[in-house]
């Protein structure tokens, strides 16, 4: 088992009714795009109504806290909740989110990732090297091209703190498609 479906897994027993949660990262890239590398940690995306509904019914906040009690000794957590506009991401992200077939266990947990799209733009906050590879790994196994990816960074909604950094970091992505 991988530190993704560990951690997933661990969330799962610790759940108190039903929740839907949404992967980003490498989470989402080991899980919904079978990218072989590790992870410590699971970074999620939710808006505020989603955020409600799983405290509400699922009791989210404690599970959370008792998951990342559980697994601290693996260095394994979950790590981020992030709101959709802490991200890059297009403005019809949410339509193409896929979801992942699995029990995790008591069957409480129902996972989606990022699209493929939105994933790679997801990308474009930080762009490291590690980054670049998830990229890599994306445009392999979902066929992206580059014309593609250059239309999704002209839809994409980039929140204040990346803007400056956007445009250097699109040239990055696009570069991968150079001499092919």
């Amino acid at each position: 088992m991988n530190p993704a479906e560990r951690i997933l897994e661990a969330l799962d027993r610790h759940l108190e009714g039903p929740a839907r949660i949404r992967l980003l990262g490498g989470a989402a890239l080991i899980l919904g795009y079978g990218l072989n590398r590790s992870t410590e940690d699971a970074d999620l995306l939710a808006d505020d109504r989603e955020i409600d509904l799983l405290i509400s019914e699922a009791n989210f906040g404690a599970a959370l806290e008792a998951t990342n009690r559980e697994l601290e000794a693996e260095g394994l957590y979950v790590s981020h909740i992030w709101a959709p506009e802490q991200q890059i991401l297009t403005t019809e992200w949410r339509t193409s989110c896929r979801s992942i077939d699995r029990n995790w266990g008591t069957g409480n947990l129902r996972v989606s990732v990022l699209g493929p799209l939105d994933l790679v733009l997801s990308k474009l906050c930080r762009t490291d090297d590690e980054d670049l590879e998830d990229i890599r790994h994306l445009v392999r196994v979902e066929g992206l091209t580059g014309a593609e990816i250059a239309a999704a960074m002209k839809r994409a909604v980039v929140p204040e703190p990346f803007r400056d950094v956007f445009p250097q970091n699109c040239g990055k992505v696009l570069g991968l498609f150079q001499g092919n």
